[in-house]
């Protein structure tokens, strides 16, 4: 295992990834390099290769490490999307820990499925750029938003 800290190697990423690009791509991004590094963890398991608790621990910890970001940001009361799509992010991220957990008690190469297809699902919904007619439905005042579906 490396010397530095696997929140620091995630915040790192995170940061690195940051400074070239906007937010929801980097967080797509970060979620597809965890998944890969995930599969290719459960793919060595399932050829028999014996890994070591340290590295499993390591890959495992940095991906919980990257959830724990999301749920940081959900807390704050400024965010940007709706209340119940960050409680819906915030249940998924305790469902992944929990999950990791279940791993770690039973190491077995198809488990890891569950937390590589969330990581890839999520990274594909970050992809997707909102549709201008969608953001400006939502962006718009309850009144603009009444009298534009009364013309339409």
């Amino acid at each position: 295992m490396s010397n530095k800290n696997p929140y620091s190697q995630a915040a790192g990423a995170y940061v690195k990834i940051a400074t070239a690009t906007d937010q929801r791509t980097m967080e797509a991004t970060v979620l597809l390099q965890a998944a890969q590094k995930l599969e290719n963890l459960a793919n060595r398991l399932q050829g028999g290769e014996k890994v070591g608790l340290e590295e499993l621990g390591e890959i495992l910890n940095h991906n919980q490490k990257l959830w724990q970001l999301f749920v940081s940001d959900m807390d704050n009361p400024d965010h940007h999307l709706p209340q119940g799509l960050r409680n819906n992010v915030a249940s998924l991220a305790f469902f992944v820990f929990k999950h990791t957990q279940e791993i770690l008690v039973d190491t077995q190469a198809d488990k890891f499925q569950v937390l590589i297809n969330i990581n890839r699902c999520i990274a594909a919904g970050l992809m997707k750029k909102p549709d201008a007619a969608a953001s400006a439905k939502h962006t718009q005042p309850p009144e603009a938003k009444v009298a534009s579906d009364s013309i339409a």
